[in-house]
């Protein structure tokens, strides 16, 4: 089987990046405030803004490995073809839900844009939009996920193997 381009790995890179920015800026503040008693304003508000974009960037990530949160007993147990039809319900049904809750979030980002935050001064929306994004993104990493199934059943060698079969490897 041909190895796959990773389509994540530029997201896996933000992440890292983000992830080792907020754990820098904690040790500044932690630094700032014990050691100098000059607490930085804006270290908590710079973390929790990479935060909240490094989950939503991440949840993509986890889109694209179908690594998310699930209960496979059933699945465990279905033929491949089966496995398959019922893992492209349950991603239609996911892309539903996608497409709503980005669709529905434009107009909070909207109103949100002329509020700022407290220290950084970051419009709301710069916030909020990172669930627009993050909906997106997992709409985009669920199709093409789908699209690999479906040309390696067709090719046959389809597992969507569970963490319990990847395990037991």
């Amino acid at each position: 089987m041909k190895k796959r381009r990773d389509y994540a790995l530029p997201f896996r890179y933000i992440i890292s990046a983000s992830l080792l920015v907020i754990v820098v800026v904690t040790i500044l503040q932690v630094i700032a405030r014990f050691i100098f008693d000059k607490p930085l304003v804006w270290s908590d508000e710079l973390a929790r803004f990479i935060l909240i974009w490094m989950v939503f960037i991440g949840a993509a990530v986890v889109s694209f490995d179908d690594k998310h949160m699930a209960v496979e007993l059933l699945q465990e147990k279905m033929s491949p073809k089966v496995k398959l039809i019922t893992t492209l319900i349950m991603r239609a049904m996911i892309l539903v839900f996608l497409a709503i809750t980005a669709y529905s979030s434009i107009e909070l980002v909207k109103v949100s844009h002329y509020l700022e935050s407290g220290a950084l001064e970051i419009p709301f929306s710069y916030w909020r939009v990172s669930a627009t994004v993050g909906c997106v993104l997992m709409f985009i990493c669920i199709v093409i996920k789908s699209i690999h199934d479906i040309k390696d059943y067709r090719a046959g060698h389809y597992t969507n193997s569970s963490i319990i079969e990847e395990v037991k490897a």
